[in-house]
């Protein structure tokens, strides 16, 4: 009979196999059938339709037949045939051992049925295979499954005898729970145990962890640990990682993991591309993206929004459009960025066709949706705004007034002054607290230059208790944190950072790079305090700050400021005069200034030429 274990290797082989054993009425010999319903119920080229109609045909199958099929179902997209199977292994007055426990089990995990598991447990006990690590494992899972999380604790703590997988399996059900702190209490207490040394499975667990809770530390000693104990070539290890990498800032290893890979899937390139796009850096995830349609690799739905995204944030709109065009299945948040993504750029015509489109395809819009929206009617005023947002299907929050509050500023308040008031108002009495609302409103009235109605809605702020949150900006040198406001003279280098700030300013206007005007600051104050304010900005003290303390290098720094673009100008002259790359983030978006720009091309069939400020051969920034 070993010649069945051979020749079981395909449905046709299998059949002829079959029709061999009926030929020579060999078919009711267990050891016989059960080879082919071994191949044919837990092979990936199997058929498990065909084992059960074998099954069917036995007349007493043995303890392995009932526990392939039941294993085979466990496994399947039909568990409940697993549990139906059991019922009818036990009407068959067969007794189960402790493997049709573990499979059964498995099933009720996937079906995260804790009520059928529960009468297996008690079963368990009875028959006294409880102490069995197998079945053990198999309870935990199931109880973590179907989330009676006390329950599977208790089992783990009660049982003394556990193996690696008992570990991966509470660690990986309480990382499922989102219970992060537990489980890295978990491993480490795993680690005390000196008789049982994390594998594979744990070290993902735990790098899924990290992701999470950006526990980089952590994160940088698993992967250490993955590379000693040779586990580089476990492919979707190292794909965890570089997504921790990347959700935990640390671009520069990521950069170094994935370029030292010999084999890369689909997710490899997602998470390098999603997490370049995830931290502000539009450009080097399209040239990583052109490299990827030269390695001849089909990019699927996730990177091609990511890709959407990039482009969207960049101004390659042309190229947007034809990445957008690609995406099969489009959801609210693809059409979001296509759409907000024009607005931004001043093609008010093209989102409200887009939106058109989106209403055809029967994809529901969201809050974000009518805010892009009132973004491209802000760039166009092609809609009367104000009844676009009446006539919305979802109730607007303060976010889509103050939106289009930000829309009529944007285009000057001259002509729109009645709808600025009223807006302001509403969004007052929304937010009341909001000091960002306040002045808001307050330079609506500045920009109509009624400064008396401006100056008495401040009042009433600080009246109210409600203060203005200063901007402030931070660098990190030497692993030490500086932070600043604008017009800072408390740092100990004040005199060295001020000397900078004039040589700043002093080659900038030498070399005809873009300064601040005063005319981009609102509220009535004198000129020349408009432009010490400007001059004395506390993203540029960061900047200076930076170039005093570095050579050549990345400083990284952070600004929570409003003169945004003004500064995005400054970065990019500062970047190709100083040799230097710098990062500016305000809330939560990140600019990448850097050195050697040169043109990145995306293939033609997404849009061809895209300016890129570098490319992939320069390191990545990486955390210290």
């Amino acid at each position: 009979m070993n010649w069945l274990k051979t020749q079981c290797t395909s449905i046709m082989k299998t059949k002829q196999a079959h029709a061999y054993l009926l030929r020579n009425q060999l078919f009711q010999e267990n050891f016989a059938s059960s080879k082919l319903i071994s191949f044919l119920a837990l092979s990936q080229s199997g058929n498990l339709s065909y084992a059960q109609k074998i099954f069917n045909q036995i007349e007493n199958p043995d303890m392995f037949i009932w526990n392939t099929m039941i294993r085979g179902y466990s496994r399947s997209p039909y568990p409940f045939e697993s549990i139906s199977l059991y019922s009818l292994m036990i009407q068959s007055c067969v007794v189960p051992d402790n493997f049709t426990y573990t499979f059964t089990l498995t099933a009720c995990a996937q079906l995260k049925e804790a009520e059928f598991g529960k009468r297996l447990h008690c079963e368990i006990i009875k028959n006294g295979f409880q102490l069995d690590v197998y079945v053990l494992n198999s309870l935990i899972q199931m109880y973590a499954n179907s989330g009676s999380f006390e329950s599977a604790r208790m089992l783990f703590d009660e049982n003394s005898v556990r193996d690696v997988v008992t570990w991966n399996v509470i660690i990986g059900a309480h990382i499922s729970g989102k219970f992060y702190k537990e489980a890295f209490d978990l491993f480490k207490k795993m680690r005390e145990t000196k008789s049982i040394e994390p594998d594979e499975v744990t070290v993902l667990n735990m790098v899924l962890a990290c992701a999470h809770t950006g526990n980089l530390e952590q994160g940088g000693i698993l992967h250490s640990y993955s590379q000693e104990k040779g586990f580089e070539k476990n492919i979707h290890l190292c794909n965890a990682i570089i997504d921790m990498y990347c959700k935990c800032g640390d671009l520069g290893s990521a950069q170094i993991l994935f370029g030292s890979m010999i084999e890369r899937d689909i997710l490899t390139w997602t998470s390098m591309i999603s997490g370049l796009v995830s931290a502000g850096y539009y450009r080097e995830s399209l040239v990583l993206f052109g490299q990827m349609q030269l390695e001849n690799i089909n990019p699927d739905g996730i990177i091609l929004v990511s890709v959407l995204s990039a482009c969207a944030h960049i101004g390659a709109l042309d190229q947007a459009l034809q990445v957008f065009r690609k995406i099969k299945t489009k959801n609210a948040f693809t059409w979001n960025t296509i759409i907000g993504g024009l607005a931004m750029n001043g093609r008010g015509l093209e989102a409200l066709t887009c939106f058109e489109e989106m209403k055809r395809e029967e994809v529901i819009p969201d809050d974000v949706t009518f805010i892009g929206l009132l973004s491209a009617c802000g760039h166009t005023g092609l809609i009367d705004a104000l009844d676009f947002i009446k006539n919305m299907p979802i109730k607007p929050n303060e976010v889509v007034w103050a939106t289009l509050l930000l829309g009529v500023n944007r285009v000057g308040t001259g002509g729109h002054f009645e709808l600025a008031e009223k807006v302001g108002k509403r969004v007052i009495d929304m937010e009341p607290d909001s000091c960002g609302r306040y002045v808001s409103l307050s330079n609506v009235y500045a920009g109509a230059n009624q400064w008396d109605v401006a100056l008495k809605i401040r009042k009433d702020m600080k009246a109210r208790g409600i203060d203005k949150i200063p901007g402030y900006s931070w660098i990190e040198v030497n692993g030490l944190t500086h932070q600043f406001v604008a017009g800072d003279k408390s740092h100990p280098r004040t005199k060295a950072i001020y000397m900078m700030m004039e040589e700043m300013r002093r080659r900038i206007r030498l070399a005809g790079g873009y300064l601040s005007g005063t005319g981009d600051v609102l509220f009535d104050i004198e000129e020349e305090e408009k432009e010490s304010s400007l001059n004395f900005h506390s993203e540029k003290l960061a900047i200076a700050l930076g170039l005093i303390s570095t050579s050549p290098g990345f400083p990284d720094f952070s600004a929570e400021e409003v003169h945004f673009d003004h500064q995005q100008a400054k970065m990019e002259f500062l970047s190709s005069h100083e040799a230097r790359t710098a990062a500016m983030k305000k809330r939560n978006l990140l600019s990448s200034q850097r050195i050697a720009p040169r043109t990145m091309t995306l293939p033609a069939r997404y849009g061809g030429q895209i300016s890129s400020m570098s490319g992939l051969a320069k390191p990545l920034p990486r955390r210290p």
